[in-house]
């Protein structure tokens, strides 16, 4: 069994494509039009957008090999730290901060996601804003039978086609959904198998730890077309500011 985020490679051939959330997320690094932090910045597939927009950029990831990655990747341009999500102190604040593509769920339980929400407030400006971006869990995919299903349609990788297959486990007490990808290589399932695990948030968790955490929530959307988060929403992305005395 792999780690994911120790394979920058393989992590960038999955997601290359994804391209959905760059109009909401540059739309408000624009409108902030300052310094913008990136928390589980990654292999810095985001962090190009707000480069290109000319703005002072800073992401922290807590993978090693994902930071060596986005250095490499952005030789002129932007600042890649090595940083625990939970609990991280750069010494200086910003106009807009965000957290994007279900990593805030990588806090598997509510002292870790409160921490890192308290740590995203102190590095916010008095009028900077946070965007926060997560799946609206699902009980269809939560629940369903352990059998192995797709995960990421066919990409290329180290020139073949490949699919990620994979199988999933969630328990009800910790609300943790256990996951497990299969990597398949030309129709054909390798030995490279990946596990991670999720927190699945509800809205109204989210609305508890964000009051927790000091933030206003100023709107919720329940896609990238900005719609308003309804129950049957696929998504939760809330922006917020800081509530903190200044």
């Amino acid at each position: 069994m792999e780690d994911i985020y120790s394979n920058p490679e393989l992590y960038d051939a999955l997601h290359e494509d994804i391209k959905t959330d760059k109009n909401v997320i540059t739309h408000y690094a624009k409108q902030c039009d300052g310094p913008v932090l990136e928390i589980a910045s990654g292999t810095g597939r985001l962090a190009k957008y707000i480069i290109d927009l000319g703005l002072p950029y800073t992401g922290i990831d807590n993978s090693d090999a994902f930071v060596k990655s986005a250095v490499n990747n952005f030789a002129q341009g932007g600042e890649f730290i090595l940083q625990d999500m939970r609990n991280f102190d750069l010494e200086k604040q910003y106009k807009f901060a965000f957290i994007g593509f279900n990593s805030f769920l990588h806090n598997l339980n509510d002292t870790d996601a409160l921490s890192c929400l308290k740590s995203i407030n102190k590095h916010l400006s008095s009028a900077g804003l946070f965007l926060l971006s997560i799946f609206q869990p699902d009980p269809l995919f939560l629940y369903q039978d352990e059998y192995l299903h797709e995960a990421r349609s066919f990409f290329n990788y180290k020139g073949k086609q490949c699919r990620m297959m994979e199988k999933n486990s969630y328990d009800d007490d910790t609300q943790i959904n256990s996951l497990t990808w299969y990597l398949e290589i030309d129709g054909v399932l390798s030995k490279e198998t990946y596990s991670f695990e999720q927190r699945m948030y509800y809205p109204h968790k989210m609305d508890i730890l964000f009051d927790q955490a000091n933030f206003k929530v100023l709107e919720k959307f329940g896609d990238w077309n900005m719609a308003p988060l309804q129950e049957e929403s696929p998504l939760q992305i809330y922006v917020c500011k800081s509530n903190r005395q200044q």
